[in-house]
């Protein structure tokens, strides 16, 4: 992880651009999966809530009465 600022937003940038246009809902759901993922991996406690958010973005984009879930 050793870039400047400018280049990490580029990055970001260019990662987002990669996934289709659903308000970004998968997007935060892959950051908040990965979050968790090295959390885990460095057996460090994972907060609730942020266990909330991706159960409920993760059903949300699941859901196919959803407009974000009918978009992919």
């Amino acid at each position: 992880m050793n870039q400047t600022p400018d280049e990490l937003w580029f990055s970001f940038n260019a990662l987002a651009t990669a996934y289709p246009r659903d308000e970004g809902v998968r997007i935060t759901a892959h950051l908040a999966r990965w979050l968790i993922e090295e959390r885990q991996r460095f057996r460090i406690p994972i907060p609730a809530v942020l266990q909330k958010v991706v159960e409920a973005v993760v059903k949300e984009a699941a859901s196919p009465d959803s407009p974000r879930g009918r978009q992919s």
